[in-house]
């Protein structure tokens, strides 16, 4: 699989190494308009592979390349430091690139480049991002400080439009497949409180966007937060939120539904509300 990852930043240049190590493509092309430094991160990165046991394909580019499978907009200094409408028109000008390839959020503006790139006519399923898993992955790690316990046994999933406005089904959230309230009410909010306050770094990013394409390319089935437009799901449609979605065979599969009780169904509107206020 060929994959240009769009910005040669932190972010970026962790990512391809995530890539690199799991062996998650057989070319990866950083692609970043200071052609200098994509060229630079990509010889650093081709030159540890010896030594941490990967030979991927690394190469540094301004311009994208002619054919691949997934495109990752990750650091692109087109977008360091503007605003949404900035985001938007610069997914509009990359749609017709993007040829029969997935479009892959893992950076800042997630929402709004879902939604610019499937109004621009990308279909939903080729159009993803996988922030909400890293807020999830950090939810889970204070909530586990917060009882005590191991983050890989909580279960738990992140809806709404974090982190400001996370929206946490409790029906989710278990310890050990024990309910979280049976062992401790107040831990959730507590730990949700803590996750507001934070920022994602490129580490957690690069991760969450790892996974979600390893899930994509991966057998149909897999469910994972993600930012994906909505098309009527959970009574909104047009706006893209973070929701479960069921990935696999290079694709978004389908948005998962399920109930909401009715403080989070009030909560997930306000996110949703929020989403159209910020448009």
């Amino acid at each position: 699989m060929r994959v240009a990852i769009l910005g040669a930043g932190e972010l970026g240049a962790t990512l391809a190494r995530r890539l690199a190590e799991r062996e998650g493509a057989r070319v990866l092309v950083l692609v970043d308009a200071n052609e200098g430094k994509a060229k630079g991160k990509a010889l650093d990165l081709l030159q540890s592979g010896p030594v941490e046991g990967y030979d991927t394909q690394i190469v540094g580019s301004s311009e994208l390349p002619e054919a691949f499978e997934v495109a990752i907009a990750a650091d692109p200094p087109e977008l360091e430091g503007r605003s949404s409408r900035d985001a938007a028109d610069w997914t509009r000008a990359l749609v017709p690139r993007l040829g029969r390839g997935l479009l892959l959020v893992a950076g800042d503006h997630g929402p709004t480049i879902v939604e610019a790139a499937v109004r621009a006519g990308l279909p939903r399923e080729r159009v993803i991002g996988s922030a909400p898993l890293a807020w999830t992955g950090a939810l889970r790690r204070c909530l586990a400080r917060e009882l005590g316990v191991s983050a890989p046994d909580l279960g738990l999933t992140v809806l709404g439009l974090p982190p400001e406005h996370l929206v946490v089904p409790g029906r989710s959230v278990t310890a050990s497949g024990l309910p979280v309230d049976t062992l401790s009410s107040p831990a959730l909010r507590r730990a949700i409180e803590v996750v507001r306050r934070r920022a994602l770094g490129p580490v957690a990013l690069a991760t969450a966007a790892e996974r979600v394409l390893r899930a994509l390319f991966g057998p149909p089935g897999t469910v994972l937060p993600t930012w994906a437009m909505l098309a009527g799901e959970f009574g909104h449609r047009g706006m893209a939120l973070a929701v479960p979605a069921r990935l696999g065979a290079g694709r978004l599969q389908a948005v998962v539904e399920f109930p909401l009780e009715p403080v989070e169904r009030i909560a997930f509107d306000n996110a949703a509300q929020k989403r159209e206020e910020g448009r």
